[in-house]
């Protein structure tokens, strides 16, 4: 019937397993909570949320300036916390591509 050489009777083998590992796999994070927390990756893993971080967070950062963590600490407490990363574009000392920049280290909650 099928002609297979023991190479590709080891790879579809391998398929299989694979095939079947994966379906255990989603099946598993469906049912439990815990598991799922696991297996989803957060985006904001490893960033600051901007909102809360110190003025040594920010200085650990050799992109930020001792004046420019002082400058969004100070619009920080007097506005409020920020809403999106667009309102630092009124922080004195920043325009356009630094909050790009900014935007792999931190995130807003």
């Amino acid at each position: 019937m099928l002609n297979l050489t023991y190479e590709e009777r080891k790879v579809i083998l391998f398929l299989v397993v694979l095939v079947f590992s994966g379906v255990g796999i989603d099946f598993a994070a469906k049912h439990s909570a815990q598991l799922k927390k696991v297996l989803t990756a957060d985006r904001n893993a490893g960033k600051l949320n901007l909102n809360e971080a110190s003025r040594e967070d920010f200085l650990r950062l050799h992109l930020v300036s001792p004046k420019l963590a002082d400058n969004i600490i100070a619009y920080r407490n007097e506005k409020g916390p920020l809403s999106s990363l667009d309102e630092l574009k009124r922080v004195k000392g920043l325009n356009s591509r630094r909050i790009k920049e900014l935007e792999k280290f931190f995130f807003l909650q």
